[in-house]
């Protein structure tokens, strides 16, 4: 018990109390403060979160940034990156990203910061679909980055070491998005491929599956945006491909069953079934989290897809649309900017190799 004392004498009752009541006044607003104060840092802590898909139980241990070759599980390390001719990297999520000399570190920062954003959409530093991570993880899938041309690197050690599954991104079509009113971010595009190619594609086949092969709902409704119910396949390049429509103006909609034109005319000559659905999987959401509102946004889509709004893909292409809005499987809704707010990427987090 502690005693209140006045020049080495015990106070009266009446007069402890008062004091009593004194010190309370003035310390319980403090308390309030200490108690309730907020904190401000970024963290990188390592978190381990288990979830489940209706048949599927997911696991992984993540941080929001790390080291190449850190994880163990992982089959990209700092030396077969070396090895393939990649200088420096770092991760986001688990997800290696590898550069070649010419690439910028701050072309590199973009990318992680890209890649964060899609990942962990609200940015809290959690990631939103935790089994696409985990597979994305399991995989020990990377993003390469080079400054003018595929000829910088060679991934032929990494893919015989059993690391295969890769994305290619260029430093120069790393940009604002439209900022120059022609070029998109082409490190949303690319990055956004490894992710439902390697992830939503192996987490949810039936519904997402990507293959030369696939009857998923989505490609199913990727083949109806072309023109057709009936696929039009092609897994050997160069592949031909017909469309009964390539002008947006006259194109048809999946509500309306008097026009069937295709919204969806994607004609490169290299890309087989697969790519098809890779890409419309890539125009569908991007643009319901708006990448492409702006005038140059339409006039790069319009080549080869036409409801570039989250407005006009309801109106076109409601299927794919209440497909991709489903929260289950938590698809970016917003449009990355490169600028991840859970935690601030600096050139302290790059390595070299």
């Amino acid at each position: 018990m502690c005693h209140l004392l006045y020049n080495d004498q015990q106070l009266p009752e009446e007069e402890k109390m008062k004091l009593l009541k004194i010190i309370l006044v003035f310390s319980l607003p403090l308390f309030l403060i200490l108690g309730c104060k907020k904190s401000d840092e970024s963290t990188t802590s390592t978190t381990t979160s288990t979830t489940s898909t209706s048949s599927t139980s997911c696991s992984v241990s993540y941080t929001a940034v790390g080291k190449v070759g850190d994880n163990s599980s992982n089959l990209v390390t700092a030396a077969l990156a070396k090895s393939s001719s990649f200088t420096k990297g770092l991760t986001v999520f688990g997800i290696n990203l590898l550069a070649t000399t010419g690439v910028s570190d701050a072309k590199l920062l973009h990318a992680a910061n890209v890649t964060a954003e899609l990942l962990d959409n609200d940015e809290n530093g959690t990631v939103d679909n935790l089994c696409v991570v985990a597979k994305l993880n399991d995989l020990s899938t990377y993003v390469t980055m080079y400054d003018s041309d595929t000829s910088e690197f060679d991934t032929s050690t990494l893919v015989a070491a059993g690391a295969s599954k890769n994305s290619g991104l260029g430093a120069n079509e790393t940009v604002v998005n439209y900022a120059d009113n022609v070029k998109h971010d082409a490190s949303i595009e690319e990055i956004f491929h490894l992710i439902t190619q390697h992830g939503y594609s192996n987490v949810y086949p039936t519904v997402f599956g990507e293959s030369n092969t696939s009857t998923s709902t989505m490609a199913k409704a990727m083949d109806v945006a072309r023109g057709s119910t009936t696929p039009q396949r092609c897994a050997e390049t160069p592949c031909t491909w017909t469309y009964n429509n390539t002008d947006c103006s006259t194109a048809g909609s999946v509500d309306n069953t008097s026009n069937d034109k295709a919204w969806y005319f994607y004609a490169d000559t290299t890309a087989d079934y697969q790519t098809m659905q890779t890409e419309y999987m890539y125009w569908s959401v991007s643009s319901k989290f708006g990448m492409h509102d702006s005038a140059a946004g339409l006039s790069k889509a319009s080549s080869e897809w036409c409801p570039n709004t989250k407005a006009k893909l309801l109106a076109q292409d409601v299927t794919m649309h209440n497909l991709i809005d489903n929260s289950t499987y938590a698809f970016p809704t917003v449009l990355p900017n490169a600028s991840y707010g859970y935690y601030t990427f600096t050139t302290s987090d790059i390595i070299t190799f």
